[in-house]
């Protein structure tokens, strides 16, 4: 037998072992499109640790779930109308104390052919997406005490109305967010840490609303894409700072780009902050 067979073999076995151990079970589901020509995606995230992808596949969605039915249970309902996928994913505690992330693990792997309103509500968990290449063209997360990592791998082949996040105790990661091709992008935080990159390929005019009551923000805007900033300006409990910026005051806190009135590609951001700090960097 050859090492990488035997290595392989190996791993394979430690994984079994570790899930029997934990007494979890494993489920897999496909969700046939049945005909669909969009896909509407609701959810609950209740517990556990999630990766959710994109891939070009026939079906609506793949899931692959590893939890412990002792401590956790889910549901997945799928029906058509109008032409219209409507998913609905749903997980909960079977019981009322906190649970271990490890006793419900997913791997989703979402259709990359339809287009895609997304709206998640995301507990207490560790989640990772990459909606990269997804056509997107709505995405909504309410995001509880969890630790969220979010990134764009690729453009959005769709023109994206709307993204609103309300994040509260969590820790929100973000990269290349402009290849979500966005109009409006909302965002609340309360205390958390959040990290919001905004680089990638911007077509037309994207509006960026950013609200934290308590927290801090990193912002990273793409260097060459003209931008108008808006602020609430600084107070005693809180601070704005700009990092490596070309910004002309126009106004009491409203700066812009110098090219921004003709700029056909520009980005707006509106910037409100209660207690805490947000610092804006330019980066390629």
């Amino acid at each position: 037998m050859n090492k990488i067979l035997f290595f392989t073999l190996t791993l394979a076995l430690v994984v079994c072992t570790t899930l029997w151990a934990r007494g979890l079970e494993h489920d897999t589901q496909e969700i046939d499109a049945e005909n669909a020509k969009t896909v509407a995606i609701s959810g609950d995230f209740a517990v556990g640790e999630f990766l959710v992808t994109g891939e070009d596949i026939s079906a609506v969605a793949v899931f692959d779930i590893h939890y412990d039915p002792r401590e956790m249970d889910y549901d997945i309902d799928y029906e058509v109308e109008g032409g219209t996928g409507f998913l609905d994913i749903d997980s909960y505690s079977r019981r009322n104390h906190d649970l271990d992330t490890e006793d419900s693990q997913w791997e989703i792997v979402l259709s990359n052919r339809y287009p895609v309103t997304l709206d998640l509500d995301i507990g207490a968990c560790e989640a990772e997406f990459d909606l990269g290449g997804i056509p997107l063209t709505e995405l909504s997360l309410e995001i509880g005490a969890a630790s969220v990592e979010i990134i764009f791998s690729e453009p959005n082949p769709e023109r994206l109305e709307e993204i609103s996040i309300e994040a509260g105790a969590s820790s929100v990661e973000m990269e290349s967010i402009g290849n979500a091709n966005f109009d409006e992008f909302s965002f609340e935080g309360g205390v958390g840490s959040f990290d919001l990159d905004f680089r990638g390929e911007y077509s037309g005019e994207s509006e960026i609303s950013i609200e934290l009551g308590m927290g801090s923000a990193d912002i990273i805007l793409p260097r060459g894409v003209p931008v108008r900033v808006e602020t609430s300006g600084d107070n005693w409990l809180s601070s704005i700072d700009f990092h490596n910026d070309n910004l002309e005051e126009i106004d009491d806190d409203l700066y812009e780009s110098d090219d921004f009135d003709r700029a056909k590609n520009r980005i707006i951001l509106e910037l409100d902050l209660g207690m805490g700090s947000i610092d804006v960097y330019w980066k390629k």
